[in-house]
């Protein structure tokens, strides 16, 4: 209980993770009544939506309209600002925008083969202000110490095809419950404008993100999985990072957790199991990486580490994971430099 105390101490108490939650909940409402007249939305997507408050946590905001949808047939196109998804059929998870009124200005349209389609890089180029760049699918903003993430996404309410079987996959161990999953389908999804590198059209094509499901899933870890995952974050900007730069992000760390979750016994995630728990996810993490391919959470055929990890970096970012697990959570809190936390 002592370790689970104290990484309590170092990420915050299931109460304090508890109220950080409910004020980001409260902002998100403030923010929909200030901008209530634009009917824009707002989802803190970021780390701190989930409830983590780190000095390397991202503020992320997700902002769309609610007169702008994106729907999966000409017969759900009913709405003027309506978007027909038109999925990639090479890179899961990605999709063209056909504007299917054709009631969107020339300026954020791209003509593929005589049809419009509303373009992502264009999108997101759209508004941009002095002081901000494009940081991925996202106007970025940074300041002072603090980088500012603001995503112009699009709400697709229905559950996209490509994540069917997310749906209907096996649950053994009872994770997510069946309510948090039919909570997530209800909320549908999202995409934001960024599209697959290696497609010709990738300059125009959408991404679908799954930020409000995995907002969803990350409220409903009890709190060992919670600091077990914030663990996973801090190994990544801490060690892993360093040693083996720009091949992993904190995606992968989100995704290991959440397979680790789903693919274990709920008895596992107790506080005096804490180091387990740890290192079973760093298990976990090594398979992705030796076998190089690592399923995202909602598409399984998308591989999210395909062409990150090659000859050069993939043994050493194995050592450095074996090596955390070897080593267990105090000496790898020592390493990340937060040895204060046991100083109490």
């Amino acid at each position: 209980m002592e370790l689970y105390d104290r990484l309590g101490y170092l990420f915050g108490t299931e109460e304090y993770v508890s109220m950080r939650r409910g004020l980001v909940l409260l902002r998100e409402e403030l923010l929909k009544y200030q901008f209530r007249y634009a009917r824009q939305l707002f989802i803190c997507s970021g780390s701190l939506g989930e409830g983590v408050a780190y000095p390397e946590s991202d503020d992320d905001v997700m902002i769309y309209h609610t007169f702008t949808r994106v729907v999966k047939s000409y017969r759900e196109a009913t709405w003027r600002g309506d978007l027909l998804m038109i999925p990639s059929q090479y890179s899961p998870g990605y999709c063209l925008l056909l504007d299917v009124k054709q009631s969107y200005p020339a300026y954020i349209i791209h003509v593929i083969d005589k049809m419009p389609f509303l373009s992502s890089s264009k999108w997101k180029q759209y508004g941009l202000q002095e002081g901000e760049s494009i940081h991925g699918p996202c106007q970025s903003q940074i300041i002072g110490a603090y980088e500012y993430d603001n995503a112009l996404c699009i709400h697709f309410p229905s559950w996209p095809d490509v994540a069917k079987n997310w749906i209907l996959r096996s649950r053994p161990h009872g994770w997510p419950s069946h309510d948090v999953v039919q909570n997530i389908i209800m909320n549908g999804c999202h995409v934001v404008p960024i599209g697959d590198q290696t497609s010709a059209y990738h300059q125009h094509e959408w991404r679908i993100s799954f930020s409000m499901a995995e907002r969803t899933l990350m409220h409903s870890f009890n709190h060992v999985q919670f600091l077990t995952y914030n663990l996973l974050r801090l190994c990544l900007k801490r060690v892993i990072g360093k040693g083996s730069p720009g091949v992993l992000c904190s995606y992968f760390m989100k995704t290991t957790s959440f397979y680790t979750a789903e693919n274990t016994p709920s008895q596992l995630w107790q506080a005096e199991n804490i180091d387990t728990c740890f290192k079973t996810c760093l298990s976990v993490l090594y398979d992705y990486v030796d076998h190089g391919y690592c399923p995202n959470y909602f598409i399984s055929e998308y591989n999210m580490i395909k062409r990150k990890v090659n000859y050069t970096n993939l043994q050493p970012l194995l050592d450095i994971i074996r090596s955390l697990h070897d080593i267990g959570i105090v000496r790898t809190i020592h390493l990340c430099g937060e040895s204060k936390c046991f100083d109490r």
